[in-house]
């Protein structure tokens, strides 16, 4: 079976766009009416019916309800008869997940100490208009120790944007506390939290955003001017990192001249070159294709290895959440449950995290 090889698309694909174009089609239902029950756009039905991509992992299982089909008959694209069930399954989740995720053979678990980076304590976010009350976060503790690397999983809606902007500074919460380096950042002024962004946060977005008017150096080297930092540190520094991502061809272009892929790790770069405290990851593969995706969550395991790096990434995708330390699931605000990676590969921490998924998915009382 084929489905995706170092990050490219291979024959697996058509089979599953057939698959699911055949199923959908035996349960009356057009692109659109089908696009309209996942909440996706008709474009994306159709790129997946014709191979140019597969289904976001998150939409696997009500995919699956829609068709009524097995997950791994969706994988396999084709009815898996019940005689050939067991066998059939074990053998699709093998190469699916060896084709998503390659063969490493372990994981290098970061070095535990008691040095704690980011803590959250009973923090609540509630928005209030009129008579309405909405609870976006409900009451969340956690920690983050240094030289870790933590995802943060959860569907739209369950409030892991919200969490993040707290996280960021960029909103306040409406109870509780959020220490950084051990320091309470929600009674800060917002002159003191823009010093302190700049001082212990760096950040990496979905849509990269760079400056367009200044070159890859300069994008890069920004937050090492803003801290007057001296101009042969800069040069070295910057020069230093641009070899480290493979970068340094493209240093006097500008973001609008090279890939995404190559935007996205200049991003990287940037977000890194000032030794920030933590690193904070928004949906960071969102606008990467499958290739460039994998070489920038390498990238943030070279940054957690290499160094020393602290890493909170917040994303509704398996694969990405495969390269984590620590996983936390998030559902309706509140946190379900959490894995931790230890020494697994990636393909069982992968399967790990399809499993937890489908129980927060199927049961919503479910907790670890």
């Amino acid at each position: 079976m084929e489905i995706w090889q170092g990050g490219y698309k291979t024959h697996g694909s058509n089979k599953i766009g057939k698959f699911i174009a055949s199923q959908r089609k035996e349960h009356g239902l057009t692109q659109s009416q089908l696009a309209e029950r996942l909440g996706i756009t008709d474009k994306a039905v159709s790129k997946w019916e014709t191979g140019k991509s597969l289904p976001d992992l998150s939409l696997f299982t009500p995919l699956c309800s829609l068709l009524d089909v097995t997950l791994n008959e969706l994988l396999l694209g084709e009815v898996i008869p019940d005689e050939c069930l067991k066998e059939k399954s074990n053998q699709v989740l093998f190469d699916v997940i060896s084709g998503l995720l390659g063969n490493d053979k372990g994981h290098i678990p970061y070095i535990a100490n008691n040095e704690t980076v980011l803590q959250l304590e009973n923090v609540k976010k509630i928005y209030e208009e009129a008579d309405a009350k909405t609870i976006a976060i409900n009451g969340i503790s956690f920690e983050v120790a240094k030289g870790s690397f933590v995802g943060i999983m959860g569907a739209s809606g369950s409030g892991k944007s919200t969490l993040l902007n707290m996280i960021a500074t960029i909103d306040k919460p409406s109870g509780g506390t959020i220490k950084i380096d051990g320091q309470d950042v929600s009674g800060l002024t917002e002159e003191k939290l823009a010093d302190f962004r700049r001082r212990h946060l760096g950040f990496i977005f979905q849509e990269y955003n760079l400056l367009d008017t200044l070159t890859i150096y300069e994008n890069i080297a920004l937050a090492l001017t803003i801290k007057e930092a001296p101009k042969k540190e800069i040069q070295a520094t910057v020069k230093k990192l641009a070899a480290a991502l493979n970068i340094t061809d493209i240093l006097q272009k500008f973001p609008y001249e090279v890939s995404g892929g190559q935007r996205q790790r200049c991003a990287c770069a940037r977000a890194i070159v000032a030794n920030p405290s933590l690193i904070l990851a928004d949906e960071p593969t969102g606008a990467l294709d499958s290739h460039s995706a994998k070489q920038l969550l390498e990238t943030l395991v070279m940054f957690r290895q290499d160094y020393h790096a602290t890493i909170l990434m917040v994303t509704h995708d398996a694969f990405s959440a495969s390269y984590c330390d620590r996983i936390f699931f998030l559902k309706d605000g509140e946190i379900k449950t959490y894995l931790d990676r230890g020494v697994k590969n990636k393909q069982n921490f992968f399967a790990d995290i399809l499993d937890v998924m489908a129980k927060i998915a199927e049961d919503s009382c479910y907790v670890s």
